[in-house]
């Protein structure tokens, strides 16, 4: 009897000691910016999970979807989540606007967008596009205003000398594109390897000024940023790390986030082309995300020339009223920590995943 008691004692102490570690899980709501995550999104939700990026470091991300950039960085804002990985714009307007939200991480080192045409258009220039119609993915899209300002850097008026026609995105957009409903594109760079991906193809038209254009970044809270320093840099450090592990293995972060979200893979085709068709779009952005020969190659740098270049571009295209401090927008004192991990050991787990 004495012996079973003390097995007892022995038991629940044991439980008690592995308690703390349990709770030592931080709860993290992050959210992406569509409402379902696409493969696109994988090295910023579905490779993190599945690999223990985040767990490993003490962390328990509760990844949500949401329907977009604006409505994301809001939920941010309100404190219903913590970070969100949005489009630099909704940051920069709010801030305008006194809001506390913060950039933590650049993730998309170039501009995402870009105007194209169709591979077999007559147009062979951005001023031929002059009368012309575009299609978009709708016309509150972050490539309008991107557009709008690269027509009128052209010497267009934006809003008389071409028409925006909204075609939607995927199999619609690729419809409307092989049927010549529209004579040229403004889209982002995985939302047109969707449409290749369905037949079409391009040409595009881009700028030294617009690939410098920030883009996708690590947006938080900034009251919750500033006294969660630690979750911070663990959080973008997963995506950092998540993120090489893309590059160096496309196709094991695309299997790896069928099988976290089944609903993001295809039906209606054969394994073989849905793989191929994935790993198409994950490819679109994965050059961006590379931080070798960058101005500043650590991990979720930031530069003040590129806030300043998108500042000046934001104002221009009149999303913005005035000018502030850049270093409003971003903080970059978490970079030199989120940098600090094997980086050759996440491509030798990438090379080996199976």
């Amino acid at each position: 009897m004495r012996r079973t008691w003390w097995l007892v004692v022995a038991t629940l102490l044991v439980a008690w000691l592995a308690a703390p570690a349990a709770e030592a899980q931080t709860k993290v709501v992050y959210l992406l910016t569509s409402p379902a995550p696409d493969v696109a999104q994988a090295s910023h939700s579905s490779v993190p999970l599945a690999l223990g990026y985040w767990k490993d470091a003490g962390l328990d991300v509760d990844v949500q979807p949401t329907s977009g950039s604006t409505a994301a960085v809001q939920l941010v804002l309100a404190g219903s989540a913590h970070f969100t990985m949005g489009t630099v714009e909704p940051l920069v307007i709010g801030r305008q606007k006194g809001a506390k939200l913060v950039a933590v991480y650049n993730h998309t080192r170039e501009g995402i967008y870009t105007i194209a045409v169709p591979a077999d258009s007559p147009i062979t220039s951005l001023k031929q596009l002059k009368g012309q119609s575009i299609g978009v993915l709708s016309l509150g899209s972050g490539a309008v205003p991107f557009a709008k300002a690269v027509l009128r850097a052209e010497g267009f008026d934006p809003e008389k000398d071409v028409s925006w026609v909204p075609i939607g995105q995927g199999a619609q957009a690729t419809h409307a594109v092989l049927q010549k409903r529209v004579d040229a594109l403004a889209y982002w760079d995985w939302g047109y390897a969707i449409m290749e991906n369905g037949g079409a193809k391009f040409r595009h038209f881009s700028s030294e000024l617009t690939r410098q254009l920030l883009s996708l970044a690590l947006i938080g809270n900034e009251d919750f940023v500033n006294a969660n320093p630690d979750v911070t840099v663990k959080l973008a450090q997963g995506i950092a790390k998540a993120t090489l592990f893309t590059i160096t293995n496309p196709e094991a972060a695309v299997r790896i986030h069928w099988a976290r979200y089944p609903a993001a893979k295809p039906t209606g085709l054969s394994e073989d082309k849905a793989l191929v068709d994935a790993i198409h779009v994950l490819k679109a952005r994965a050059d961006k995300y590379r931080v070798d020969g960058r101005a500043v190659p650590k991990w979720g740098a930031y530069t003040r020339e590129e806030w300043e270049k998108t500042q000046d571009f934001l104002q221009e295209s009149g999303l913005i009223p005035r000018k502030l401090d850049v270093g409003q927008y971003y903080t970059d004192r978490f970079v030199q920590r989120i940098h600090d991990f094997d980086a050759a050991k996440v491509r030798e787990q990438a090379k080996h995943w199976k």
